[in-house]
């Protein structure tokens, strides 16, 4: 006879990874990098502190950055604990340059796997550069395993191009293909400043892949038009921008909420992109 007293013991020897995962937050924040033209409210100094905040309010289980430097991770790290930060510098493979940085929230996973790949014929080749691109570009990837579920899943952040479209599809290839070559094969999110708007061939031949990557805001946000999902505007706060900054998951991925966050304090903004965030449930 099964009893109730049964049923409690029996539970409690079921295993941790039966337990439903909760859902992932992930946010995409291109940070803007240091640079000596911004003055005033716009430099790194004016705004880290902003930037910790929105990601510390934001609360995201998993966030890619763009356009980091060290120091700005270093600050970053000070601001908001609780993150395993992945990545490398694109100027050497080391300290050196711009990182797109993947930051973990330490309690909830373990990291079974990362590195980065130059955007280039040789992508092992720190600094490399083929596609007739003047600008160093690079993806940084991880094998997560989420402690909730045990499940299994990838994380790529990625900046491309802002001039050369060669490069921007090219490098889009090149995702692609190490997407396609994970073991085991898993879900995967795809987080970046891709330097490309909607009707870009280089976001056209990611949607088309075989492991069909669809864009998180415009799986809920269909009917808004481009004139109000701009994610690059200059410090200006415009919304009818490009949008050129993405959360990709699996076609088959449960959607819950997608934002473009618009923060600011008193008209300034924590850089001259605005955040992306999406929550969602991997269906496997």
């Amino acid at each position: 006879m099964v009893t109730f007293r049964n049923l409690l013991a029996c539970a409690a020897l079921l295993p941790a990874s039966v337990h439903a995962a909760e859902p992932l937050r992930v946010l995409s924040f291109n940070l803007r990098y240091i640079n000596p033209g911004d003055t005033d409210a716009r430099t790194w100094v004016a705004r880290r502190d902003q930037v910790g905040k929105i990601i510390r309010d934001d609360k995201a289980d998993l966030i890619g950055v763009q356009e980091a430097f060290r120091s700005m991770l270093d600050d970053v790290a000070e601001r908001v604990p609780g993150y395993q930060e992945i990545g490398v510098g694109r100027e050497d493979g080391g300290a050196a340059g711009e990182y797109t940085a993947i930051l973990v929230r330490r309690d909830r996973f373990a990291v079974q796997d990362s590195g980065t790949f130059w955007l280039s014929d040789t992508p092992e080749v720190p600094n490399s550069r083929t596609w007739n691109n003047r600008v160093t570009r690079i993806c940084t990837w991880a094998r997560l395993q989420d402690k909730t579920d045990g499940k299994i899943f990838y994380f790529y952040n990625t900046h491309l191009d802002h001039e050369s479209q060669e490069a921007r599809e090219k490098g889009v290839e090149l995702i692609l293909n190490h997407l396609a070559a994970r073991s085991p094969s898993a879900p995967f999110v795809i987080t970046g400043d891709f330097n490309a708007g909607e009707d870009n061939p280089a976001i056209a031949k990611l949607k088309a892949a075989d492991v069909q990557p669809i864009d998180s805001w415009r799986g809920l946000h269909l009917q808004i038009p481009a004139s109000e999902s701009g994610t690059a505007h200059g410090f200006s706060g415009a919304k009818d921008q490009k949008k050129i900054d993405y959360i990709f998951v699996p076609n088959k991925t449960r959607l819950i909420e997608a934002e473009i966050l618009h923060d600011n304090e008193n008209g300034n903004y924590p850089s001259d992109h605005y955040p992306i965030r999406a929550t969602f449930e991997f269906v496997r």
